[in-house]
């Protein structure tokens, strides 16, 4: 299947001219013209590259940016404009904070010259991952869990890890988790990749266990797990093969969970909960369901999103929602975490709102076992010669 493009321009002639110059390197090309012809046909975006103008009318390139951020797309991006180096580079700038793979800038006036320079970069960069590697890496062993983690504000104290799924190709090296989770959602493979994420998170945990540390750990669970049939049943079986507490074992949950059936997700999660298990509500806040996942599923704990934490010592909007997140934890009685802390105010605001459970690179960046249990063994010394 050839590879495909999409052209976002409200100039009908740079649509026509982008369609032609990326159709003669091979790609099957897409245009629109705005942000709200997106908004009408979001499968516009399950494209290879996007070539994305910065002046569209109402809305600018920093618009789309926003959208393909919270739409979590993992396309190279090229900005294709008339705006002026500064604004490009400023635009740049924004897409590569929120982790988009922004490609660079090209004038308008160089498209016929220029384009075909960043078709060779990105012809001559690593093809990204099929269904087909995918499945088999599942199924050789490929995939590998990093851990992140999470401690108290209060005292410092480590208390888990949240596992984070790597995949170690043999032939690209490490792929992270941005390279290949869509993949998964879109082929179907979310459910054996989740599985085989838990072998492995519960494995480990229980090498923890038995060498005596009482570390908890969590671990991300996509809606169609919770939904996939016999799922409790082996559920048991896999947690049977493993010597752990199950109390240390968090499940976190997006808002998702229980859109399409309530009552069902209910039954089930509370399944879980009788197994020990806690269960958390991740990335509160960034969906339109919150609240009403929040008091009709039985969650123990919420985790906010690390778009407002990696933004409260710089926006008060952001700084209010998180306190106030964090106080509505407090008033259901159930735990919070704060992930995506990045700097030392961050740190401190959390604290002093007494948030009791806070991860993020200011803490650590996700470490391999081996790795993590240095840095343990590091905070454990310091913490004795406090």
């Amino acid at each position: 299947m050839p590879p495909s493009a999409l052209v976002i321009d409200d100039d009908v002639d740079i649509q026509l001219l982008g369609k032609m110059l990326l159709s003669r390197h091979g790609f099957e090309v897409a245009t629109a013209g705005c942000l709200g012809e997106l908004a009408r046909k979001p499968a516009l975006l399950n494209t290879n590259l996007i070539v994305l103008d910065f002046g569209l009318g109402d809305f600018t390139g920093l618009d789309i940016l926003d959208y393909l951020y919270d739409l979590k797309i993992n396309a190279p991006i090229l900005l294709l404009s008339s705006c002026n180096n500064e604004t490009a580079a400023h635009a740049i700038a924004k897409g590569t904070s929120k982790g988009l793979k922004m490609l660079g800038f090209l004038p308008k006036a160089r498209l016929m010259t220029g384009l075909s320079d960043f078709i060779k970069q990105i012809e001559s960069s690593p093809k990204p991952p099929t269904v087909g590697e995918l499945a088999q890496a599942i199924k050789q062993q490929h995939i590998c869990l990093a851990f992140q983690p999470k401690v108290s504000l209060m005292t410092g104290t480590v208390l888990g890890v949240e596992a984070l799924v790597r995949w170690e190709d043999p032939a690209r090296g490490t792929i992270y988790p941005d390279n290949f989770i869509p993949l998964a959602e879109r082929s179907g493979l979310m459910v054996p990749l989740t599985w085989c994420i838990l072998e492995l998170a519960l494995a480990q945990l229980s090498a923890w266990h038995t060498r005596g540390l009482p570390l908890s750990i969590a671990i991300n669970v996509p809606a169609e797990f919770v939904k996939a049939e016999n799922m409790l049943s082996m559920f048991d079986e896999l947690c049977a093969k493993h010597t752990i507490d199950m109390t240390k074992v968090t499940l976190e949950l997006t808002e998702s969970v229980g859109v399409e059936c309530l009552g069902y997700a209910r039954h089930i999660l509370e399944e879980l909960r009788k197994r020990g298990c806690k269960l958390a509500l991740d990335d509160f806040g960034t969906g339109y369901s919150s609240l009403t996942q929040l008091y009709r599923l039985p969650f123990d704990e919420l985790k906010i999103d690390r778009s407002f934490v990696s933004l409260i010592d710089s926006e008060p909007s952001a700084q209010a929602i998180t306190l106030s997140i964090v106080e509505l934890g407090a008033r259901l009685g159930m735990s919070v975490v704060a992930e995506g802390i990045e700097n030392a105010d961050q740190h401190a605001i959390l604290a002093k709102a007494h948030c009791p459970i806070g991860q993020g690179y200011f803490i650590s960046r996700p470490l391999s076992a081996a790795v993590f249990d240095e840095w343990l063994q590091h905070q454990m010394t310091m913490a004795k010669r406090a």
